[in-house]
């Protein structure tokens, strides 16, 4: 993959203007997904920190509901821990500042749509949004200090058949480095991390492919249960 930083720093820059001309400018702004959080994938693909992309009300389902999809779509589902942002998190805030940042918890299934080659070009990929298609929250909210790591399950599910389960190595220990990475990536491109905003923290689990006529179910137990169909 081609990762100089000047690619980085366009990549965002096109993804941030199309974001403010599409989601920030017509109210429909929620949030940010994290993508390449690991890591070990940072250093196999010379990513100097995880890479960010943006979610919007308007890509946003409600549990249950269906997202439309072409037969030949190339489409991956990501059991994902959720975090609702309850102040701004201005660029240069502490771990402390961050961890009492974390309003609530909850379960997220993130649909990406890689049917577009890029050729791995991670300006291209930031430009085009991380691959983001679709994102589904629980309707359940986790209080932060009831929740810790050790709590956390997990059970994806596809056609009622179980697909993947809770990969440890996925999930962090703590947030609030990632917290205070996405602050610092949003202040670099002139803009900043607000209260309301929500952050989905990368794949708990290995990415699985759906398809059309697909019905995804996710249960994270403590942090809830939220479905879709692909259709």
């Amino acid at each position: 993959m081609d990762t100089h930083p000047i690619k980085i720093q366009r990549g965002m820059a096109r993804q941030l203007q199309i974001w403010r001309e599409t989601v920030s400018s017509r109210d429909q702004r929620l949030g940010w997904k994290v993508g390449f959080n690991r890591l070990a994938d940072q250093q196999r693909l010379d990513l100097p920190s995880l890479m960010l992309g943006y979610l919007s009300h308007e890509h946003c389902l409600l549990t249950g509901e269906h997202y439309p999809a072409s037969p030949d779509a190339s489409l991956l589902i990501e059991p994902e821990v959720a975090i609702l942002i309850g102040h701004d998190v201005p660029a240069g805030s502490t771990v402390a500042q961050a961890q009492a940042a974390i309003a609530a918890y909850s379960a997220a299934l993130e649909l990406v749509d890689t049917t577009r080659s890029v050729d791995n070009d991670i300006e291209e990929i930031l430009a085009g949004n991380l691959f983001h298609a679709s994102v589904v929250l629980a309707e359940s909210r986790q209080a932060p200090g009831t929740f810790s790591r050790e709590q956390l399950d997990l059970s994806l599910s596809i056609n009622n058949r179980e697909v993947r389960t809770l990969e440890p190595d996925r999930v962090p220990d703590d947030f609030s480095r990632l917290i205070i990475d996405v602050a610092s990536i949003l202040a670099a491109n002139g803009e900043q991390l607000k209260s309301g905003d929500w952050i989905i923290t990368g794949a708990a689990a290995t990415p699985a492919p759906v398809q059309q006529g697909d019905e995804i179910k996710l249960d994270m137990g403590i942090l809830g249960q939220t479905r879709m169909k692909i259709v």
